[in-house]
């Protein structure tokens, strides 16, 4: 379940970057969310991820396969991402 929810949140940020980035480059490119969306450290510890709201550099979410690796891409972020701050939440499906 949580990989395909990963896979869904990657179609509406390829989407956001195709469709309205072109609309107004100088504010929605957002580079350091896209630069954290792709960083190559935390691509293993994520089903998927993606920009929230408008972005501008502002907000992200991922989908960690776990909550052990939820504490390692919280790690990886306060130490290589040093002017974001992260939120952890974890949200349980009932059977």
């Amino acid at each position: 379940m949580l990989k395909k929810i990963g896979m869904l949140m990657k179609q509406p940020q390829e989407d956001f970057d195709k469709y309205l980035i072109p609309t107004c480059i100088d504010e929605l490119t957002s580079p350091v969310i896209h630069h954290l969306l792709n960083y190559p450290p935390v691509q293993e510890y994520i089903f998927g991820g993606k920009g929230v709201g408008f972005q501008g550099d502002g907000t992200a979410q991922f989908i960690s396969k776990n909550e052990e690796y939820q504490e390692k891409i919280i790690e990886i972020i306060n130490c290589d991402f040093l002017q974001m701050k992260c939120v952890k939440m974890t949200t349980y499906a009932k059977q």
